[in-house]
């Protein structure tokens, strides 16, 4: 019997057969996410450029993103990723790997997170850990 109460379960791979490289398992499950597209000018005034994603798909290795517009491929952005049921989010860097355009105008994007070792990467690894857990 499946516990309808946990936003996560588990994903093989084979979701989106040709699309998806990732060898590892995956969360299907909600995340907020924000891309800073564009940082603020150090001492000036113009704030970041952020757009608000969602995500459906994530992985300790990676997420798929829908996004507002389309992101170039090989960036390197700043993400700050909010699990379902989790308070906090966790500020990532984060590689575009690819980005493709959907029927509904918006946008699909891969994007790897990069091992930085910091507080929200761990943070990020004990998030993960705690949803797969509860699954």
């Amino acid at each position: 019997m499946t516990d309808h109460s946990d936003p996560y379960s588990f994903g093989n791979g084979n979701e989106a057969a040709g699309q998806d490289q990732r060898g590892e398992f995956r969360l299907v499950g909600r995340a907020e996410v924000r891309l800073e597209l564009e940082s603020a000018e150090p001492g000036g005034l113009d704030q970041a450029r952020v757009v608000e994603a969602s995500s459906s798909d994530v992985s300790p290795g990676g997420l798929r993103v829908v996004i507002p517009e389309p992101l170039v491929e090989g960036a390197l952005l700043t993400v700050a990723v909010r699990l379902d049921g989790f308070a906090e989010p966790c500020n990532l860097t984060a590689e575009v790997v690819w980005c493709r355009a959907m029927d509904s105008g918006r946008w699909q994007s891969g994007m790897r997170i990069l091992e930085t070792g910091d507080g929200d990467y761990l943070m990020w690894m004990e998030a993960l850990a705690e949803a797969m857990d509860a699954e």
